[in-house]
């Protein structure tokens, strides 16, 4: 079960930001690593741009739980390759 403040569609954007990047990363070539790496740092911007990470968001379990949300697809991917 989720903390009240942690909302399950914000989840599923945040899952599908991260497939979306992981698709066009792999379309380009990248190698696995590169694309995992990639889309962490984009997650990571992402939280810290929102401010997840600061105790008045409920940070720092906000920003990690989004951040995580972003890496399925890239972590599936490393592995399927």
């Amino acid at each position: 079960m989720l903390p009240s403040w942690i909302t399950p569609i914000g989840l599923v954007e945040h899952f599908l930001v991260g497939i979306g990047l992981t698709a066009v990363l792999a379309l380009l070539g990248a190698p696995p690593a590169a694309i995992f790496v990639a889309v962490f740092a984009v997650g990571f911007a992402h939280e810290l741009g929102d401010g997840d990470f600061r105790r008045s968001e409920h940070g720092p379990w906000s920003g990690i739980i989004d951040l995580v949300a972003f890496l399925p697809a890239p972590m599936f991917w490393w592995i399927y390759t």
